[in-house]
């Protein structure tokens, strides 16, 4: 929705700005048209991974069935669309019919086929114009501007339902398809019928985009449809980006717009547009929407980033600081009562507990780790290291026997503390916490947690997916706030910590209860890994249903009761 939305505010600025330039306002409604039809080319080309180069066939049909209904007919303009969508889809139903059983070469020939068999068709029809075409064909409005509106809207509107399609449980099954036809099969995807359904929405797609040329430019022909301007869709989103909503845009701003750029100059177009797809294959080879993409991931959020690290980190504390060993830990305390020290993840702070720290007839303390949040930063970027200032924290501070909480990565140090000083603890309670063996990060995962430390907008998605059933904006976008604060190194450290430690053999030093909450939706600390937990140190483990990887955020009330059950000892 806000990529549409965006389009469209932008869209009309931009327009706004040119509005008494109508030679440009045809080419920025020529480029939206292109862009919409290399939308619908996406649909099956990018995100269900089929080829084809007879796509300026479905724009034909769109733009003469509209054309010649009004024309012939005189039919409103806009009823026509209706009859556009019937034709542009029954002919996606004929070419993907006998197309389903073919794939790669093959299947872009007889896409090429039909799209050279639809322009000589036409081309043959007197009704149609033959090959001189059909004129003065009927605008949508007098004015240019009023025109280039109407073509944004349809192509924002477009960008919108498309990324609700990709979204659905159907394209879903488009992107099956294409990585691995085999995979989706035994997964119980329908090859042909979602073959089928992603030809029939770019048909449709393209179809409209006919529809809006025609009724812009005002007069169409056959050569319009060729073979040429089927190959330029598919460099357009070669260009602007598979799988990409914005992507076609992009590619139609470069390929479609570039000829009225060098429209004055002799200078060959084909050597242009052959030079940038090979620039773009080698250096862009999942298009330009994809590479700015990585580039605003990479740098252009560095400033934000460093405004906000600035702000967050002198703002008003509620809490203290004590010193460890010269390193100075910030905490918060809650309550009077049993002693209770609650143990955050990673890209996380003491903020983690808000929800759940104010327990009756406890006193709950919650700390930033070294390395997080509002404490100091130390080298040494180990589980047992972060393990060992909490320990000296709840000496200093003169606690005894304390219910220990840890949450993700605070469940590591947690059962580093309770493992190795099972004296200081009387009860351990381990949140979505790894493993005794600890938790494998896959490699490729480390470029993208190594963006995170520079870009707040991916750093708070990502935070997001660990709370999915969390409505509470204000707090997540405080959470990634204290996310920033953390040490850099630890971005891609910290994984490789959680990845470091073996407490298996250990954790027979331990003989109190453990209570181990597991969130039922949670992607990253699966069953198999808390019953490993559980089996080795004869702990319990509640699972929690419709919650995420933080059950102290999603479901704060339903932790609080579970915390309560088992520390009081009732059942």
């Amino acid at each position: 929705m806000k990529t549409a939305l965006y389009t469209l505010i932008i869209g009309s600025l931009l327009g706004l700005l040119f509005i008494s330039k109508s030679f440009l306002l045809l080419v920025f409604s020529n480029i939206i048209i292109f862009a919409i039809a290399a939308l619908g080319l996406n649909v099956i080309f990018g995100y269900t991974g089929q080829i084809s180069i007879g796509h300026a066939a479905f724009m034909a049909i769109g733009a003469y069935t509209s054309a010649f209904f009004t024309m012939s007919l005189n039919m409103p303009i806009f009823l026509n669309l209706i009859f556009v969508i019937l034709f542009s889809a029954l002919f996606g139903i004929l070419i993907a019919l006998p197309a389903m059983r073919l794939k790669g070469f093959y299947l872009a020939i007889a896409t090429m086929a039909f799209g050279i068999a639809v322009q000589e068709i036409i081309a043959s029809m007197e009704i149609f114009g033959g090959r001189t075409g059909m004129r003065n064909i009927p605008a949508f409005f007098d004015s240019d501007f009023n025109t280039y509106l109407l073509n944004l809207f349809f192509y924002s509107l477009l960008v919108y339902i498309t990324s609700l399609i990709v979204k659905s449980p159907a394209g879903k099954r488009f992107n099956m398809v294409r990585d691995s036809e085999l995979a989706a099969r035994a997964f119980g995807v329908k090859i042909a019928k979602a073959k089928l359904q992603a030809f029939i929405i770019s048909s449709i797609y393209s179809g409209i985009a006919g529809f809006l040329y025609a009724h812009t430019l005002g007069y169409i022909s056959p050569a319009d449809f060729g073979l040429n301007v089927s190959l330029n869709l598919l460099a357009i989103v070669i260009v602007g980006g598979f799988a990409s909503l914005n992507g076609g845009l992009i590619g139609s701003v470069i390929i479609t717009g570039m000829p009225f750029l060098f429209s004055r100059s002799n200078f060959p177009m084909t050597i242009i547009v052959g030079s940038l797809l090979i620039i773009f294959v080698l250096f862009f080879p999942r298009g330009l929407s994809y590479g700015l993409k990585m580039l605003y991931f990479r740098y252009f959020e560095i400033p934000v980033v460093w405004i906000t690290k600035k702000f967050w980190k002198n703002k008003k504390k509620e809490g203290s600081y004590i010193d460890i060993d010269g390193v100075k830990l910030y905490y918060e305390v809650s309550g009077e009562g049993i002693p209770v020290v609650m143990i955050h993840g990673n890209y996380a702070s003491h903020r983690w507990f808000e929800k759940v720290k104010n327990i009756e007839g406890f006193k709950v303390y919650t700390p930033d780790l070294p390395n997080f949040g509002y404490s100091d930063w130390v080298k040494e970027i180990q589980i047992d290291t972060y393990a060992e200032y909490i320990k000296k924290f709840i000496d200093v501070l003169g606690l005894n026997k304390v219910v220990l909480v840890g949450h993700s990565l605070g469940g590591a140090v947690a059962m580093s503390i309770a493992f190795r000083y099972p004296e200081k603890v009387e009860k351990l309670i381990l949140v979505d916490s790894p493993s005794l063996k600890g938790l494998k990060t896959p490699e490729e995962n480390y470029y993208v947690l190594n963006l995170l430390k520079n870009n707040r907008t991916l750093l708070k998605n990502s935070l997001k997916a660990m709370v999915p059933s969390s409505k509470d904006k204000k707090l997540l976008n405080n959470l990634t706030n204290d996310a920033l604060l953390m040490n850099p190194k630890c971005f891609t450290e910290n994984a490789r910590a959680l990845e470091s430690y073996n407490y298996e053999e250990i954790s027979k030093n331990y003989r109190g209860e453990i209570l181990f909450i597991l969130g039922e939706k949670d992607t990253l600390i699966t069953k198999n890994m808390a019953n490993e937990v559980i089996q080795n140190t004869n702990g319990k483990l509640e699972t929690i249903p419709d919650v995420g990887h933080s059950i102290i955020i999603e479901e704060p009330k339903a932790f609080i009761d579970i915390f309560k059950s088992f520390t009081m000892g009732k059942n």
